[in-house]
């Protein structure tokens, strides 16, 4: 008996991953340093992502100290399949008074930004002054995305992706959402 294969193709090794992550971190240090900025990390997806860049903004600039906090956002139901936006899991109450202050939204993929559409309106409500978005992965599509993306470390085609905070729940639930690559899914 043999295991279901866990993707079909790397588009992205590890290597590659943590590497282009290294360069966005040099990035927002440069951007965001000296700023009252709070990240906002979208949960689950954008847990290894996030996690990856934290240690690469530490790594690179020591003295720069990211205020990340997270928010759960989900367009899925048990079915797995798409639908509208939902706020699952709001920021802590500490963290809701956004008047004049700058938010970077941190997301594994962006495929078509109806969820950060929803959470940028959402955070617009809390007072925020601008909204930027950043994430790891950007799809192609056609027609291609309308979405201001401040930042995204990388390319890919109009396919089930899985890897770096994406998952593949045909495999089974959260698998490879911890893995280092990207991959195109297997969904066979």
């Amino acid at each position: 008996m043999s295991e279901t294969p866990l993707y079909k193709e790397i588009l992205y090794t590890e290597s590659e991953v943590d590497a282009r992550i290294a360069e966005m971190a040099v990035d927002i240090t440069r951007n965001y340093k000296g700023t009252d900025t709070l990240f906002v990390s979208l949960l689950n997806g954008a847990q290894p992502f996030t996690a990856k860049l934290m240690r690469a903004i530490q790594h690179h600039d020591p003295y720069f100290h990211p205020n990340v906090q997270s928010m759960i956002v989900s367009r899925y139901g048990s079915s797995r399949e798409g639908g509208q936006p939902r706020l699952v899991t709001d920021l802590p109450p500490d963290y809701r008074e956004l008047t004049n202050r700058h938010v970077v939204l941190l997301d594994d993929l962006v495929d078509g930004g109806g969820t950060t559409d929803f959470t940028e309106r959402h955070l617009y409500g809390y007072g925020a002054l601008q909204v930027e978005r950043i994430v790891l992965v950007k799809k192609l599509k056609k027609p291609p995305i309308v979405c201001d993306l401040a930042m995204y470390g990388f390319e890919a085609p109009d396919v089930w992706l899985t890897g770096m905070g994406m998952d593949n729940v045909r495999l089974g639930r959260e698998a490879n959402r911890w893995a280092g690559w990207i991959a195109i899914a297997n969904t066979d």
